[in-house]
């Protein structure tokens, strides 16, 4: 495994995080043995919330983590009443705060080490999160020791083209954010990236195989087509060829579509790629990816070339 600095954190972090999202509700047994394959291969940073699983993935989360207290947590407080793009805002410094102290006791934590804000979907909403007393309580809890860094994630459904994170990150409110790279969704890359690095803000990259469902998502070659069809469904993509050929992501042998998604990611200056696993044999799959150069020059430009047009996610 190899390791990165995020940010002005000056936590050094693994290439490849885990994803927590999903899992420990329907198999807490397996999860915990993920978790345990993950550390092993020397995955140091794993990202969770206490909106996941209504609380489970902490909690489960947190009794993989006995013992292991050099494993970095990185959890979120949702200000909304759903991940819905329309959701409404919710937030309040108490509700953070009750959130944050929740989030110490699933996780069996004395802090934790990174605390976002999660999902912050509107330019509207983060100035509501910024001045309704939600942020300084962020503060206020680092300040305290119960946290030791403070950001934001984005919601890249609602927000493609990264509007909350362009005027986030020059603020220097922030120390780390997460945010949506993939190469069906690469504005990132030009607009958020120079300015985290001008700001030398830590960055978390989530959702690298896209929506990784089954159905589409860069999960396998079928999926990533139909991710595809829906795009030039939608009018992101044209009708026509390459995009409506079974041809199309050819050029990125001889790596799978999830491993050049994942290698896609980490050839960019990003702090760590974040992607969950549900078994060991996945875990292994994707290990592949951290291999430098990653992707061929050729490659990394007919990606630019093919898909850097596109300013929003599609599941």
């Amino acid at each position: 495994m190899r390791y990165r600095r995020l940010g002005r954190t000056g936590l050094n972090v693994s290439e490849l995080s885990f994803g927590a999202a999903r899992g420990a509700a329907q198999d807490p047994a397996q999860f915990i043995q993920t978790v345990h394959a993950v550390i092993g291969a020397g995955i140091n940073f794993i990202d969770t919330a206490e909106s996941y699983d209504d609380g489970l993935s902490e909690t489960v989360l947190g009794q993989a983590l006995v013992g292991h207290d050099e494993i970095l947590v990185e959890t979120k407080y949702r200000p909304y009443d759903s991940h819905a793009t329309d959701a409404h805002y919710t937030g309040s410094p108490q509700r953070l705060v009750a959130s944050a102290e929740e989030s110490l006791r699933r996780l069996r934590r004395d802090r934790l080490d990174i605390l976002l804000g999660h999902g912050i979907r509107s330019l509207a909403t983060l100035d509501r999160f910024m001045n309704d007393g939600c942020y300084d309580a962020m503060v206020k809890l680092r300040d305290q020791g119960k946290v030791r860094f403070i950001g934001i994630s984005e919601l890249s459904e609602g927000d493609g083209t990264h509007q909350v994170l362009q005027r986030a990150v020059p603020t220097g409110a922030f120390d780390v954010v997460m945010l949506t790279i993939n190469f069906l969704l690469q504005t990132a890359v030009e607009s958020v990236l120079p300015l985290c690095h001008q700001h030398d803000v830590g960055t978390v990259v989530m959702m690298p195989l896209n929506q990784a469902s089954k159905e589409s998502g860069l999960v396998s070659t079928t999926a990533a087509l139909e991710c595809v069809r829906r795009h030039v469904a939608e009018g992101n993509l044209p009708s026509r060829p390459p995009y409506t050929q079974a041809e199309l992501l050819d050029f990125l042998r001889p790596h799978s579509v999830p491993e050049a998604g994942l290698r896609y990611v980490l050839g960019h200056d990003v702090g760590t790629c974040c992607v969950g696993v549900r078994t060991a044999a996945r875990l292994q799959e994707n290990l592949r990816a951290v291999d430098p150069p990653y992707l061929g020059p050729a490659q990394m430009s007919r990606l630019r070339e093919l898909f850097s047009g596109i300013s929003r996610q599609v599941r």
